[in-house]
């Protein structure tokens, strides 16, 4: 995307960053490099600092710097290590499928989204072992917490009873399988840049076919990101989109929706109609577990820190 166009950097940094996870680039880098930070022992260098920051300036939009970037990589090292403490590895093959499906996302290869990062001043490598130790901390949680992130029927019980009778009808609820198109506007882009974008997202609506060809439509089409699938109660949906969801017939598309991106256009895959309650009681475990499981991660990642030796050089 970087390759391509700005608007193509702009969607594949998205699509980094939404997952909602080194080697240098010359000599130099190296030679201006020293250990920063030891982490029981570990060297966290200059040049690792410097390359997550512009990393994380670059898919924060500017929002974190070289005070993120550290705790970040501190945190990383502490889960890889905790990581061979449980003999928990990640292979490259993990890793590589991982970097290989957000370059899929953005619509580019492998080799392309490697150079659109090194065109913005970032080692890829940056990235790679943040999604390897983000696979590693998601194991070592799950194998440790699976036993413990119990959510009873009463835990269910209770959340149901902060819930909308419309979230309970024992009428049922309609859930939809959506494909999410989004038509990236540049940052700052001009009234008659996203006027025009927003002509792309309703020409595009008005000829869509089906989930199935949606990448094949969008191929070759600049600043478009064709979004993983997700299902939803229609209720869950935005309510400026509900009106015209509720009309909506599989294969067609809404209306072009305005997002922070740019305009956003969901496709409509499937619909089933699932009992209320059971619709409700279910998401509400799943909100219940990750919530918990959330915690205790944290919890779990604080107890190793207060544990480490942390050296600040």
């Amino acid at each position: 995307m970087f390759v391509l166009a700005k608007t193509r950097k702009a969607a594949a940094l998205t699509l980094i960053a939404s997952l909602g996870l080194a080697l240098c680039f010359a000599p130099q880098a190296l030679a201006q490099s020293s250990i920063k930070i030891l982490v029981n022992d570990q060297p966290i260098t200059t040049y690792d600092i410097r390359n997550r920051a512009k990393f994380l300036h670059l898919t924060s939009r500017g929002q974190a710097g070289e005070k993120q970037a550290t705790d970040e990589l501190i945190n990383e090292a502490l889960k890889m290590q905790e990581a061979k403490r449980r003999n928990v590895s990640v292979s490259e093959q993990e890793v590589n499928a991982a970097f290989a499906t957000i370059a899929q996302r953005a619509k580019m290869p492998v080799s392309g989204l490697e150079s659109a990062l090194r065109q913005a001043g970032v080692d890829p490598s940056t990235l790679k072992d943040r999604i390897r130790a983000e696979l590693a901390w998601r194991d070592i949680v799950r194998a440790r917490f699976r036993a413990t992130v119990r959510i009873s029927e009463s835990d269910v019980a209770e959340a149901l009873g902060g819930r909308g009778e419309d979230e309970q009808a024992d009428g049922g609820v309609m859930e939809w399988e959506a494909q999410p198109i989004l038509f990236i506007v540049p940052k700052n882009g001009s009234s008659g840049a996203l006027a025009q974008k927003k002509r792309e997202a309703e020409a595009f609506r008005s000829r869509f076919k089906s989930c199935d060809e949606t990448l094949e439509q969008t191929r070759g089409m600049k600043g478009v990101v064709v979004q993983p699938h997700v299902r939803r109660p229609a209720n869950e949906f935005p309510e400026n989109v509900q009106p015209e969801l509720k009309r909506a017939q599989v294969g067609t598309a809404l209306s072009p929706l305005k997002v922070d991106e740019g305009f956003q256009v969901l496709g409509l895959c499937s619909k089933r109609t699932i009992s209320g309650a059971s619709a409700a009681a279910d998401q509400a475990r799943e909100e219940l577990a990750n919530e918990r499981g959330q915690l205790l991660a944290r919890r779990y990642l604080r107890d190793l820190k207060s544990d480490a030796v942390i050296e600040y050089r």
